[in-house]
């Protein structure tokens, strides 16, 4: 669960079931969440993951009869039964912000710094930025880049008019970070051989080998792209 080894409050999906009719005509059966501190009695905060050495806080939250009141449903008892768009209404918001904004971060990276060490970086007494095929790989990462931030300002605009529209941010999160895949790709291609030996001046290493991260949470981008871009975009 992200953010789970700092995380104050926890927010927990649950299928809630009333066999015995104890919430009379208010709330219902399903999907429901709860809003529980993180020393609730009966919750278990699991360790730090590693996520491939990304410092990227990430563990697992663990409960065993937990005993979870109304007052920690969020919504109240109104709201039993219809956590599901919450949870989608969340996603939506963090999945079209924060990780476009991270493929952002790529471009600018790589725009900036890899494009500074190939003009400074001489290959037979030449600045290898003057080279084509570098220049190819420079624009694709540029155009890349410009199409990550124009939508990372799209997405960001939506949210701030307090929308959280499920298909538009899914969109968002699969194209832009494959996108960012794409980019850092190309600076790892330019940066060459200083981007594959690992150390203190490397700054291209991690960020390729965190790539899967972004590809990966929240809903990785197969699943994305065929049940929540098609399926949904079919269906809305």
């Amino acid at each position: 669960i992200t953010l789970a080894p700092v995380a104050g409050v926890v927010g927990l999906g649950l299928n809630l079931s009333d066999p015995n009719g104890l919430l009379g005509d208010v709330g219902g059966d399903g999907f429901t969440v709860a809003l529980l501190e993180r020393d609730h009695p009966g919750l278990r905060m699991g360790s730090r993951h590693m996520p491939l050495n990304a410092a990227f806080m990430n563990g697992t939250v663990e409960g065993e009869d937990v005993w979870i009141p109304m007052s920690m449903i969020l919504g109240g008892q109104e709201c039993c039964g219809l956590g599901w768009k919450m949870f989608v209404e969340c996603l939506a918001e963090g999945r079209g912000v924060s990780l476009p904004a991270g493929s952002i971060g790529a471009a600018r990276t790589v725009a900036s710094a890899v494009g500074a060490y190939s003009r400074i970086r001489k290959q037979f007494r030449v600045p290898i930025a003057e080279f084509g095929g570098i220049q190819e790989a420079l624009a694709s990462a540029g155009s890349d880049g410009l199409i990550t931030i124009a939508g990372g300002d799209l997405m960001n605009a939506i949210v701030d008019n307090h929308e959280a529209p499920m298909v538009i941010s899914s969109v968002m999160k699969q194209n832009c970070t494959e996108r960012g895949r794409r980019i850092v790709e190309k600076g790892m291609d330019i940066a060459a051989g200083s981007a594959i030996c690992r150390g203190d001046n490397n700054y291209m290493g991690n960020a390729y080998m965190s790539l899967p991260i972004a590809i990966t949470v929240e809903g990785a981008n197969i699943m994305t792209r065929s049940f929540q871009i098609i399926g949904q975009g079919l269906t809305r």
